[in-house]
């Protein structure tokens, strides 16, 4: 009530004070300060998948549609393979842009035509290689013989794996082995030259995981373990169950298997760390060459307990560490119910007053608005500070109007004269 009294007071005020063209200049002006404020409004991003950045055509395509349907930011993938969709003195020119024009610099185009909105460059950081045939080039980061490839329990390096071996692992491909210090120095200098070169809003990092729990025990780190605590880790549990922490963490458990899954614990937070080193690594190096401008951010799986113990990522420590700026757990798939329980317990452990932001990152690619709005109504609801949407490209060549999903997301929706209204 005092909303809409202050704007009647505003308008008989302008009314009678100001000539007429800028009586109504100053009415809409008024009126739409003091009547929207009590609605807040969502921020909204979107994943651009590489593919989608491979030709002129394709960016100014995106770029129109981002400035179209509001999206503030733009989360765009410039290494998906190891590779530089970005002119690089490190890292290998995409085997798929090897026809491109010798002037054509994806990043660059990006940059300058999506000039009004923020672009981070997504970079996937352990994920080298998504094929069984190996990269023509043989320096890329992903080639057989590199010393970093990572290796099952049995020694086996991911480059040696059939199509077969992936599949029946649940691999996308060829991971870099995050406790080797050589890949590391070479990724935080991929994100120096990044920084340094291109004026990017941030650094978004994705894949910054072990690709699941049996991998790396075979290697270097499994050896230190060894030496260290006198037992190798692949004789230790690979999963670690709720039921069997809480029996841990209460002294329910026989001798022989509390001192298995306390070895196991020692293991799991011994490979975390390798992960966080690097993203460490890199939290410094943007601090010191980023000039202060340049965010990091990271997405992440939404089960704070499967991602530390299953895949080494323990981004609630990074989060209460205050190693990033932006949190974006990934709640892509299964019902709103399914997403919004993820996002809940997300935001049940973030820090009250954090300066880290939450973004709720929402499967737009196999979703229609209608889910999307009640997903993000939920991220709302629960402190989220903006929406993500995967991804872009799907939305501008699927069915609905990219808008009707920022709409959505923002939560609006259109009355019947096709304008944004409040939900």
């Amino acid at each position: 009530m005092t909303t809409r009294k202050n704007c009647r007071q505003s308008a008989h005020y302008v009314s009678r004070r100001g000539k007429r063209g800028l009586c109504f200049l100053l009415f809409a002006l008024v009126s739409l300060l003091c009547c929207t404020a009590g609605f807040a409004r969502t921020r909204t991003a979107a994943w651009v998948i590489r593919f989608d950045v491979d030709s002129e055509k394709k960016i100014d395509a995106i770029c129109t549609e981002a400035r179209k349907s509001g999206f503030d930011e733009l989360l765009v993938q410039v290494r998906g393979r190891a590779d530089a969709f970005y002119r690089s003195d490190i890292a290998p020119w995409p085997e798929s842009l090897s026809d491109a024009p010798p002037d054509f610099d994806p990043l660059a185009r990006t940059l300058s035509q999506c000039a009004t909105t923020a672009v981070h460059a997504w970079l996937n950081v352990y994920y080298l290689w998504g094929d069984t045939i190996p990269p023509k080039n043989p320096s890329h980061p992903g080639s057989p013989g590199q010393p970093w490839i990572l290796s099952d329990d049995e020694g086996r390096p991911l480059t040696a794996y059939s199509e077969f071996d992936l599949k029946r692992n649940w691999l996308e491909g060829v991971y870099a082995d995050p406790a080797s210090p050589e890949y590391r120095k070479l990724f935080v200098e991929v994100v120096r030259e990044l920084v340094t070169r291109y004026p990017v809003s941030g650094i978004h990092l994705d894949f910054i995981r072990y690709p699941g729990p049996s991998f790396g025990r075979s290697g270097a780190l499994g050896r230190e373990f060894t030496q260290k605590m006198g037992i190798d880790p692949r004789l230790l549990p690979e999963h670690l169950s709720r039921d069997v922490l809480f029996d841990w963490l209460y002294g329910r458990q026989a001798a022989a298997d509390r001192v298995l899954t306390t070895g196991a614990l020692y293991w799991k937070e011994m490979r975390a760390a390798q992960v966080s080193a690097l993203l460490h690594d890199v939290h410094l190096t943007i601090k010191k060459y980023g000039g202060g401008a340049v965010t990091l951010s990271t997405a992440v799986f939404p089960d704070p307990g499967q991602a530390y113990l299953e895949n080494g990522q323990d981004w609630r420590s990074w989060a209460t560490d205050e190693q990033i700026d932006a949190l974006y757990p990934m709640a892509y798939f299964g019902s709103s119910q399914r997403v919004g329980s993820q996002l809940q317990e997300v935001a049940a452990g973030h820090k009250k007053g954090s300066p880290v932001e939450m973004w709720a990152g929402l499967g737009a690619y196999i979703k229609d608005s209608g889910q999307i709005a009640e997903e993000a109504q939920i991220a709302r609801n629960n402190g989220y500070d903006g929406v993500a949407l995967f991804s872009l490209g799907h939305l501008l060549h699927g069915s609905e109007p990219v808008s009707t999903y920022t709409d959505a997301a923002k939560g609006f929706t259109s009355n019947a004269s096709g304008k944004p209204v409040p939900l």
